[in-house]
């Protein structure tokens, strides 16, 4: 599940997944990475990605750019918030990320399973590659 830190103005999402994981994911089963929804459940409402610089989150998806500081590897993103009192900062981050991070967290849910079925089939690829010296 995504963790929200709040310091000073700077809000930090941080992933359960590491960013080299959603690449991973990305290379090799981008749909994966979609979470649908609407009448039909075919409809794409959400997307998780990556991308360069300090990423970003939305209502429609979050790109992650960087890895946490702290060197776990989970990817993170740094967003600035606008200066609001503090005591409307847990209100404000509910308001404006709530639903990004309930969908973010629905799409992390399902990929250590993606994760270990692309390490299979790639390790079956692997065994049957020989390299003529």
């Amino acid at each position: 599940m995504a963790k929200i830190v709040v310091a000073g103005n700077a809000v930090v999402i941080t992933s359960a997944l590491k960013l080299e994981d959603i690449k991973t994911v990305e290379k090799y089963r981008p749909n994966e990475l979609v979470l649908k929804g609407g009448e039909d459940g075919k409809e794409p409402i959400f997307r998780l990605g990556t991308t360069s610089g300090t990423g970003s989150i939305n209502t429609v998806g979050a790109s992650f750019g960087r890895e946490a500081s702290d060197g776990s590897g989970l990817a993170a993103i740094t967003m600035v918030m606008p200066d609001i009192p503090v005591s409307d900062v847990t209100e404000w981050v509910a308001d404006k990320l709530g639903s990004a991070v309930i969908n973010l967290n629905a799409v992390e849910s399902k990929l250590p399973d993606v994760l270990v079925s692309i390490e299979a089939e790639k390790a079956a690829v692997m065994s049957h590659i020989s390299v003529a010296g």
